[in-house]
């Protein structure tokens, strides 16, 4: 089974150790101590003068909830970047309740044009994931990042399953939480989902 890794970086010797280690994409972000925010305009080039399978994280604060001024920085940040390389953008936010933030979403979908969409593990938080994926699917968004709940993705093997049974092709299903070059391949066989994201993938 051909896997997809998705290295996840935050400096440029974590992007060449992604390249060297033959990453099939990088996800840039700052901040992977809070959860991934968004990565410096410096960080950004250097990515982009070696590579072309970048997803970049868009994030300024570290919480999953964000207000109209939020939405309009995060806009203006995808639309700087949205005629370069850059293959997609990273973001997820909730309500109050925990659900889809469907009008933050869709405003950042469309700002990312045709881009790919990831919502990030925010998804993790919501209890109804099976009505979040039918909204993300309406909403555009064209992948969800997942563990298959709390704790470990290892540890939810029955959970993403389900949720990939349940998505059938309408969305892409990636794998994180504490995914390595070690546990991918299990989680794949048990699974059937075949792109992994992580900080420890790539290595090999």
């Amino acid at each position: 089974m051909e896997l997809i890794k998705e290295a996840c970086v935050e400096t440029k010797e974590q992007i060449d150790n992604a390249l060297l280690h033959n990453a099939n994409q990088i996800e840039l972000c700052s901040r992977l101590d809070l959860g991934g925010l968004t990565p410096t305009n410096d960080l950004i080039n250097y990515a982009l003068s070696k590579t072309d399978h970048i997803l970049m994280m868009v994030r300024i604060e570290d919480n999953y909830s964000i207000d109209q001024k939020g939405i309009s920085t995060l806009e203006g940040i995808i639309k700087k970047y949205v005629n370069t390389n850059i293959q997609g953008f990273v973001f997820g936010f909730l309500t109050k309740d925990n659900t889809v933030d469907a009008f933050a979403i869709k405003s950042l979908v469309k700002a990312a044009q045709s881009k790919e969409t990831v919502f990030h593990m925010a998804f993790d938080l919501i209890e109804d994931s099976k009505g979040a994926i039918d909204e993300l699917v309406s909403l555009g968004i064209t992948r969800i990042l997942t563990k298959g709940g709390g704790g470990l993705a290892v540890n939810n093997l029955t959970k993403l399953k389900e949720l990939k049974d349940y998505a059938s092709g309408r969305i892409q299903l990636i794998v994180g939480g504490s995914v390595t070059d070690d546990n991918c391949e299990q989680i794949a066989k048990a699974t059937g989902i075949k792109r992994f994201h992580g900080r420890k993938l790539a290595y090999k």
